[in-house]
Order: structure tokens, then sequence, then C-alpha cells
């Protein structure tokens, strides 16, 4: 049987040359000038930094540099300019599409949602991918794989191995992105879901099950921890107690370097799971604001639980406390930190997360690496994401202040540009104006 080559003749190159040309030309120019750099690796500021935006790409980062021609151009002078952050532990559901510009609007261009209905996350993450819905780039676990009691919500059960590796199947074919286990995942039915996700190429995440050992899911495979894993579980494994020791536990935080598990302590909630909306807490009332009444009914139901076990809220902050000082010498030691909020307000939560690894003894740099290049890092998406250079994504937040001189300066955002859209300060407010509109509906 003869075969045949394809050839395509010079005109046609030169007409396809011409039209990329052409496309690359009408995409809309944006060129952020005299702006402070944050180079989030190096931990310096570039300053005079002219930034170029191509449709949603960044094009070019040059010092001294003049903007293009045709550009449409916001002056940085004074300002700093970081990438967008992360949240790597979120759920939207409970808020459903209300808090998706609250994100945008506090510098918070993607998320790792830990838990959500199927169809409902599926849906809401192509509509924010595709940039059909303003809102931040996701990443989805889709439901949590366990046998937790059946009012629980967001979850799919599965009670064997058999069903654990269907599950997975399951999710693979839907598209989800990770695999999450949860405190009442069945033994069995852990080390199938572990097995099945590495031969889906699905890395798996969550809570080490209460009938495995944090060393057992460390060999498994898991690839991130959330929480220290209920009641510092991670770290009271090398402590030999509820005390934490630090020089016992540092060979163990170097070989969770040494095998790249990630944690996401969850600091901010771990402190407040308890206490928000009470006086106790340390959240403001205007970021109470934005939080709508099933995010209120959701933490009632938590309160009422604690108020029979009064002693749990002194053991929840004592905690967290301790883990605060657990995440510093995890970062000390090498361990990837990834900054996540779990059921807390959307956007600013990320804030205080960073102010509180930071009052645990992280610098600010490394805080802000972990909901920036360590997001990136952890998602082998170094090549587009977490720092701001030439070919990364346009996910970007300027600020009116240095954040290494005081990571609190992340809350003072100037301006926002997700996927090369560019919103000002009067933007934002109108989201946050919209967002609390919808809570209080």
């Amino acid at each position: 049987m003869p075969r045949y080559r394809a050839r395509i003749s010079l005109p046609l190159l030169t007409a396809l040359a011409i039209a990329i040309a052409t496309i690359r030309a009408q995409a809309p120019l944006l060129a952020i000038t005299a702006v402070n750099v944050v180079d989030l690796v190096a931990g310096r500021i570039v300053p005079d930094s002219t930034v170029v935006v191509t449709g949603d790409t960044i094009t070019s980062v040059t010092q001294h540099g003049a903007a293009p021609r045709d550009a449409k151009v916001v002056d940085g002078r004074g300002k700093f300019l970081i990438p967008g952050l992360w949240d790597m532990h979120a759920h939207i559901q409970g808020n459903e599409r209300a808090w998706l510009p609250l994100y945008i609007a506090n510098g918070v261009t993607g998320i790792r949602d830990m838990g959500a209905d199927l169809d409902f996350i599926l849906d809401v993450r192509e509509a924010t991918n595709s940039r059909r819905t303003l809102g931040p780039r996701i990443v989805a676990a889709g439901p949590i794989l366990d046998d937790a009691p059946a009012d629980w919500p967001f979850r799919m059960r599965v009670r064997n191995g058999d069903e654990g590796r269907a599950a997975v199947q399951l999710l693979k074919r839907r598209g989800v992105d990770l695999i999450k286990v949860h405190n009442y995942t069945p033994r069995d039915a852990f080390f199938a879901i572990v097995d099945e996700a590495r031969q889906q190429h699905l890395p798996v995440a969550g809570h080490v099950p209460v009938n495995v050992t944090i060393p057992e899911g460390i060999d498994a495979g898991m690839r991130s921890i959330e929480h220290m894993s209920e009641g510092g579980r991670v770290w009271k494994a090398c402590s030999g107690g509820d005390e934490y020791h630090p020089d016992g536990c540092r060979p163990f935080f170097e070989m969770l370097a040494r095998r790249r598990v990630w944690q996401t302590p969850t600091l901010l909630a771990l402190g407040e799971l308890a206490v928000i909306g009470t006086p106790a807490s340390k959240i403001s009332r205007d970021q109470l604001a934005y939080a709508n009444k099933t995010f209120f009914a959701m933490h009632a139901a938590n309160q009422s639980f604690f108020l029979k076990q009064p002693e749990i809220v002194d053991t929840l902050k004592h905690l967290a406390e301790m883990a605060k000082v657990v995440t510093r010498d995890m970062a000390a030691a090498g361990v990837g930190i990834l900054a996540g909020c779990d059921a807390m307000i959307a956007g600013f939560c990320v804030h205080d997360e960073l102010a509180l690894m930071v009052s645990g003894g992280m610098t600010p740099l490394a805080a802000l690496q972990t909901a920036t290049i360590n997001p990136a890092r952890y998602l082998d998406r170094e090549k587009t994401l977490g720092t701001i250079a030439a070919g990364k994504s346009a996910d970007l937040v300027v600020l009116d202040a240095n954040p290494l001189d005081d990571v609190g300066n992340v809350r003072r955002v100037r301006a926002v540009v997700t996927a090369g859209r560019f919103l000002d300060r009067t933007a934002l407010d109108q989201l946050l104006a919209q967002a609390k509109a919808a809570a209080q509906q």
C-alpha cells in the first residue's frame, strides 16, 4: 500500500505565519511600568521594572524598560509586584459561587479545592479556568473518599479496597486533579486508594486515616498531609508524646523534605475552628460580613459539639500555638509548606495564614513562598506559575508596600491581574461590595 507524506507549501506557511502574527498583534497588551518586582525565589527586590502582558501571558520583564507603544500602561512607581497567591486548602461549595470574586479581590488567583460534590466542583473549575466566570484557577479533589457518617458533606463512601479502587478510577475518568482521604478512610481502602491513584497518576492528599500510622501514610505515598493530621499527629509521631520536641523531630522533618511530603498546616483554621463568630475569635467583624448563613450554620454545628466537651477548645488553642512553631521548624528543615485556609473567609484568610506563619518565626519571604512558588512546585507547574518571568501566566498582585519588610503588606492590594485581566482598586472594591451583598441575602 503506497504511503503519502503530507506537504505544506511555502505560500501556506507564509499565510500561517502572518495569521499567528496578526493574532499576537491583536491580543491586548498591558504594561506595568517602574514597578518593584518582588523576586520570591531569591528574596530580593528588582526595582524600576517593566512587566509586559500579552493576553494571559507575561511576555517580558525588563529593568528600566519602556512600555510597548500600544499597551495599556499602569504606573507602578512606589508599588510592589508579586505573583498571584494560592490557597492550597479551600472548600468552595459551602458558599457556592459567591466567594469566587472574593479570592480575586484579595489577590488569590488560584486554589486547591479539597472536598466538594463532584458535579459542582467540575463545573466551577471549568467556569473559572476557562475565564467564563471571574474567579481563581482551581485544582480539584472532588469528593473525599472515606466511610464517614452519612450526614458529613462532600463525601464518596468507600468501605473496602475494591470500593476504594473503583472510586479512584471513576474520579480519574471524570477528570479530578488529585484524590483526598480523611480520618475515616478504612485502612484497607486507604492502601488500595493510594496504590490505584499511583497507577492513575493522581497525587493523594488529606488526613492520614486514624487506623494508619503517620510513617505508613508517608511510605504509602501521600503527597501532602493537611492540618498536621488531626491533633498534631505528624509532630507527635516524632516527639514521642503530646509535647513537641524539636531535636527529636528534626531527623523526621529532614526525611519529609527528602521524600517531598508536603504539609498544609492551616494554622488559622486550627485556632479558629472552635471559636469563629464568638467573642474569642480573632477574625474581624469586617471579614465576617462576607460570610453567609451556610458558613455560620456549619461553624455553629461544630461549636455545639465543642460546648459539650469544653476541654477540646483549650486543646485546640494549644495545638494552634504549637503548630506555628512546628511549621517554622519544618520549613527550616526543608519541608515544603503550603498556605491553606480550610473553611475560613475566602481570600482574607490567606493573608491571615501568612501572618500566623511569621508570628511563629518564619521570615516574610518563607511565608510568601508558601502561597506562590511552593504551590507551583507542588503542582509541577513551575513553568507557568509561582514567579514573575516571561512565559509565565499573568497572575499578578500590585501591592502598596513591600511584603518582604512586613508580610502584612499583602493586605494592601492596589490591583490584581488574573489571567491577563487587569482589575484596579475601584474594580476590586466593587467585587468586595458584591460579595458582601450576596452574603447578606
